[in-house]
């Protein structure tokens, strides 16, 4: 499939993830968005059958299913977020590198509900045009933040869903104390924890600084019935 001007007609409704977060928990669950990654420059590597991952995940409560569409680092598709949008019926977010409008314009066609926003790809400006560009079409964002620089710019667009990566984009590493200084910072924003997450522990951590729901993608992927510990923390 091209990675631009999708020729696909949306089939699906458009599942909020924002509401979605609140609501699981207010049912006393810990809202889980379950990654689908084949590959990632950290070294990361697994194949699963996408249809039964997603399909699983959304049987086991997670919150909404986060789909790798990058094709170089990552191993993933557009073909890969067709067909997972196709299958379930929970909020999916698109996880790129967007820059463009074009990939918003893909994202919406394929079927996602949301899409990842990288603070430190774009200007301020570029920032808060993809977020206003993706709400036309109805598209939430998740705003992704390494420090307190990034946060301020997702601040000032309006952010509403806040990503805190402990993932360094240049070096790799996982450091789970930016994410934990950042939390208190972040505001009325919905917070997600990114990366290097891998089990009820973290989770607690997390939990009591703050954080409103969590991204698990290398952990999941290696084994997928985590995710039945991973809601009830």
């Amino acid at each position: 499939m091209r990675r631009s001007h999708v020729n696909v007609n949306r089939e699906r409704p458009l599942f909020s993830l924002y509401s979605a977060i609140i609501k699981t928990k207010a049912r006393g669950l810990t809202p889980v968005i379950a990654e689908f990654k084949r590959s990632s420059p950290s070294g990361f590597s697994q194949e699963r059958d996408l249809l039964q991952y997603v399909k699983f995940m959304e049987e086991n409560s997670a919150v909404g299913i986060s789909i790798l569409t990058e094709e170089k680092y990552f191993k993933g598709s557009y073909q890969d977020l067709l067909k997972a949008a196709r299958a379930v019926k929970i909020p999916v977010l698109m996880k790129d590198f967007i820059v463009t409008e074009s990939q918003i314009d893909d994202a919406y066609q394929l079927g996602a509900d949301a899409v990842l926003l990288i603070v430190r790809l774009l200007t301020r400006r570029e920032l808060c045009g993809l977020m206003n560009y993706a709400k036309t079409f109805g598209l939430e964002s998740l705003v992704e933040v390494h420090d307190e620089s990034d946060l301020e710019i997702a601040s000032s667009c309006g952010a509403r869903i806040v990503g805190l990566n402990s993932r360094d984009l240049s070096t790799l590493t996982v450091n789970l104390e930016t994410p934990l200084k950042l939390l208190p910072k972040v505001g009325n924003a919905l917070k997600v924890v990114e990366s290097g997450i891998s089990g009820r522990e973290d989770l607690s951590k997390f939990k009591e600084a703050g954080a409103d729901s969590f991204l698990v993608g290398s952990a999941l992927m290696k084994d997928p019935s985590k995710i039945k510990e991973l809601i009830s923390v």
